[in-house]
């Protein structure tokens, strides 16, 4: 009882004061994406792609996307203000020794890898910041998009312009290269990664005084408890309690499993009982239930010179059963540990007392 009271209360103080949700205090989430090069086709037509300068460049993209003006779209879109943090990874270059035509070496920088670019986000819920990654997504593909076309109509812009004047037939397949790649412009962000993080732990811990209140606090209430259970209680719980009921007609303690002291010290009592009434036969009284284990009784019958018998329970007896009058028989009360009720048992020995029979006491078993 004082343990299981004690963790109750302790558990009610700690639940109380630990904060406890379900939901940590915050969450990160970054995501990185690679860009796509639309213009890298244009060297198949012998444009270079440097030719082709997005506007804004991709610098000042960031920049936009990372605007006041943005972001209030944004919260506008998502119904919230959530930041969200944008960077773009740049490919690293190689530098390479080439042998010319003309024997003469020169130096060209190579690309190594593509552009990726990491969108963060730190928020108390995690869908929102899931939402306001894509809406930047999406707004940065749009930016994208748009800068890159601008770069595209100004190189086909200036190639029209030679055309009228040139009569270099490979203009006209790059002009026309430009104007496919425009009718099919995408720059797409594809997602290569995904990252995610907790911010705070979901239960805040509780101090050491709190959990001294919690003990101390169920140790008080466990005792009213057993308190009241002492007082409310109707059973007979011990040897104590029988001998207060039945001071002089306790015969003693039978315990469930074999027990050479105690075995004998019951069947002494019964015994002398036997020899002082010339008893040759014992009748064994249960209170209100049939005994269903009579390995007890039947340890102690072995220990008699008289012949023992289990009755039906007292409060299954008719009268003439219990009053009848038998020469040599004594009637034993066999009264239960945790069983058996305190007025039963008063009720049961003044009327064995007073029914003309032999009632040698009150044997407790259990």
């Amino acid at each position: 009882m004082i343990p299981a009271v004690i963790a109750v209360a302790v558990g009610l103080l700690w639940t109380q004061k630990s904060d406890l949700r379900t939901e940590p205090a915050g969450y990160f989430v970054s995501r990185t994406y690679e860009a796509r090069d639309p213009t890298a086709v244009l060297a198949s037509v012998g444009i270079d792609p440097v030719s082709v300068r997005a506007f804004p460049d991709v610098n000042n993209q960031i920049l936009i996307l990372q605007s006041g003006e943005i972001r209030s779209e944004v919260s506008r879109l998502i119904g919230e203000d959530i930041p969200v943090t944008i960077v773009r990874n740049r490919p690293t270059f190689s530098l390479i020794d080439t042998l010319e035509s003309d024997g003469q070496s020169s130096f060209i920088f190579q690309s190594a890898g593509v552009p990726t670019y990491s969108f963060s986000c730190t928020g108390a819920v995690r869908n929102l910041c899931d939402k306001a990654i894509d809406a930047y997504v999406s707004k940065a593909v749009e930016l994208r998009a748009e800068s890159f076309r601008a770069g595209l109509e100004d190189l086909k812009a200036i190639l029209l312009k030679i055309d009228q004047s040139s009569e270099d037939a490979s203009i006209t397949t790059k002009i026309l290269a430009l104007n496919e790649l425009l009718s099919r412009l995408e720059t797409p962000l594809t997602q290569i990664g995904r990252y995610e993080d907790t911010i705070g732990a979901t239960i805040t811990s509780v101090r050491r005084p709190t959990y001294i209140f919690g003990i101390g606090a169920g140790v008080i209430v466990a005792l009213l408890i057993l308190l009241q259970l002492t007082f409310s209680d109707r059973r007979v719980r011990s040897v104590r309690q029988l001998s207060q009921l039945a001071p002089a007609a306790l015969l003693g303690v039978l315990p469930p499993k074999r027990d050479a002291v105690r075995d004998r010290r019951a069947a002494v009592s019964i015994q002398h009982s036997v020899v002082r009434h010339h008893a040759t036969k014992i009748r064994f009284i249960p209170l209100r239930e049939v005994l269903d284990d009579s390995s007890a009784i039947d340890r102690l019958s072995a220990m008699l010179t008289a012949t023992t018998y289990i009755s039906l329970p007292f409060a299954g007896l008719s009268v003439p059963e219990i009053t009848q009058p038998a020469t040599g028989e004594l009637d034993v009360i066999i009264v239960r540990r945790n069983l058996d009720l305190r007025t039963d048992v008063v009720e049961a020995r003044i009327a064995l007392e007073s029914s003309g029979r032999i009632l040698a006491g009150v044997l407790f078993v259990g």
